[in-house]
């Protein structure tokens, strides 16, 4: 009888033993997940990126570029034929299907279709046509624009007067608006002119 009561005993401790495990297993997981995200990157910051906005030539045409000074540009505007814009999402490359490009200013988000193209520099590129509801929220923005392409990590762009004065000049069939020039900050040459001949 002793016997039997003690292998029951050692019967009994196996499995609680068992049962701890599988109730130990899960917890021992979960701290690994939460491990994980802790140490995962927040690609949704917010951030603003570093750089300043140039107005510069590409394949001979007046563009509208943003990016750290003294080198390549991550983001540009260029206009297109038709008096649209063309946003362009500089060195990135595709191998498979193409992505799309989330634009988030403001309260707006739109979600806009892109080519790729590689001579070249690589780009992915969508277009707004003349007249998009999204140009005046762009040029308009009083905080970061926020450009995401796939599941690349989101660029953010500081809003500038900038934006505005070239889509005027889009709009204007890519030509100098007949206003006075602007530097790549928006600023109007006019008021200095003006003051200096006031001063003479």
């Amino acid at each position: 009888m002793n016997r039997i009561t003690a292998a029951f005993a050692v019967l009994l401790l196996a499995a609680c033993a068992r049962s701890e495990d599988a109730v130990l297993q899960p917890l021992d997981n979960n701290q690994a997940a939460a491990q994980v995200e802790t140490v995962r990157p927040d690609r949704d910051d917010g951030e603003v990126a570093l750089g300043a906005w140039r107005e510069t030539l590409q394949d001979d045409q007046p563009v509208l570029e943003f990016g750290p000074t003294g080198a390549p540009a991550l983001f540009s505007l260029r206009c297109d034929a038709r008096r649209g814009v063309m946003l362009q999402r500089h060195g990135q490359t595709v191998t498979g299907d193409l992505p799309v490009m989330r634009i988030t200013v403001g309260g707006t988000n739109r979600q806009l279709a892109v080519t790729a193209t590689s001579d070249p520099n690589p780009m992915l590129r969508a277009t707004l046509p003349a007249g998009d509801t999204l140009l005046p929220a762009l040029s308009g923005a009083s905080g970061p624009i926020a450009v995401r392409t796939g599941d690349a990590a989101p660029l953010n762009l500081p809003a500038s007067p900038a934006i505005g004065a070239y889509f005027g000049r889009c709009a204007n069939g890519g030509t100098p608006a007949a206003a006075a020039p602007a530097d790549a900050e928006g600023n109007s040459a006019a008021p200095a002119n003006q003051a200096a001949a006031k001063g003479d």
